[in-house]
């Protein structure tokens, strides 16, 4: 499954996809630091710097996707200072949201899978929005939440993923969980 991974931070997503069989064909990443991790981590895989200019027109120039090579999977974990506990918790009101930019490239792209992470805060300011919005797309949803403390971590520190699908991916929804 080709995977666009974007809001990369050192490539998560990516190495947990990698693991399950899943190729990246491009990160979108605008810190720097984390630009050079995943070039050593990731050699050879696009970066883009800006998801604001990102679009399914220039992923096909540069040959990362085509119609008859598509990317199945969207992936991101949405920059979570609008949501944090730690912020002024802005929510959609904050000039970092960037779930819109996520869902415009969903709309272009329309990949078979949308995945998408945040704090939990995220939940009572976006969770709405975003499950809204991928179900106006003809996305059926499933939302979890999984405390670090579920993986071995010392702290509980949890975080909220949202999991869409197209109804032609063979899926089916009856089992899946909805928060909210």
């Amino acid at each position: 499954m080709k995977v666009l991974d974007l809001f990369s931070g050192v490539g998560g997503f990516s190495l947990a996809g990698h693991w399950a069989g899943m190729t990246t064909a491009a990160f979108c990443e605008i810190e720097p630091f984390c630009q050079k991790v995943l070039r050593k981590n990731f050699p050879g895989i696009p970066i883009y710097e800006d998801v604001t200019r990102l679009t399914r027109e220039q992923l096909e120039k540069d040959g990362v996707m085509s119609d008859s090579d598509p990317i199945r999977l969207i992936c991101g974990g949405i920059p979570c200072q609008p949501f944090s506990v730690s912020g002024k918790q802005l929510g959609t009101e904050d000039e970092r949201h960037l779930w819109p930019e996520m869902y415009r490239l969903v709309k272009e792209i329309r990949p078979t899978w949308v995945l998408v992470e945040n704090v939990a805060g995220f939940i009572k300011s976006a969770l709405d929005l975003v499950i809204n919005d991928l179900e106006n797309e003809d996305y059926e949803t499933g939302t979890f939440v999984i405390p670090a403390a579920a993986v071995g971590a010392p702290h509980k520190r949890e975080r909220i993923f949202i999991v869409g699908y197209t109804k032609r991916s063979g899926c089916g929804g009856e089992s899946w969980g909805r928060t909210g």
